[in-house]
């Protein structure tokens, strides 16, 4: 169990250097916050998100449904940064192959 170091609060930690998967869609692109070290669910209290690709790239914070809107959008080289967020999983919808970095702690 991996810790500050300082207290008895674990210190959490998610992050993904990848692309779009599938079709491009939230059904194919859910990014569950497992630890690092081992695995474990976690909720986070900050996220970036960072848009590598070269298209738009959509965002939901809670679980997508039908007809609900997206939560964001980032643009070709765009970044988010949300501090005091909490989630257990972020899902990612747009172009097919589209590269893109996630991080949650």
């Amino acid at each position: 169990m991996a810790g500050t170091g300082v207290s008895s609060v674990r210190s959490y930690n998610y992050y993904a250097d990848t692309v779009l998967a599938g079709a491009g869609t939230y059904v194919d692109n859910e990014h569950q916050l497992l630890n690092q070290d081992d695995g474990k669910p976690f909720m986070s209290h900050s996220f970036q998100l960072v848009n590598d690709g070269a298209t738009d790239l959509f965002f939901r914070i809670e679980e997508p449904g039908v007809g609900l809107p997206d939560h964001g959008r980032l643009k070709a080289g765009e970044s988010i940064t949300q501090d005091f967020r909490r989630l257990r999983s972020m899902w990612l919808r747009g172009t097919p192959g589209a590269a893109f970095r996630f991080w949650a702690w």
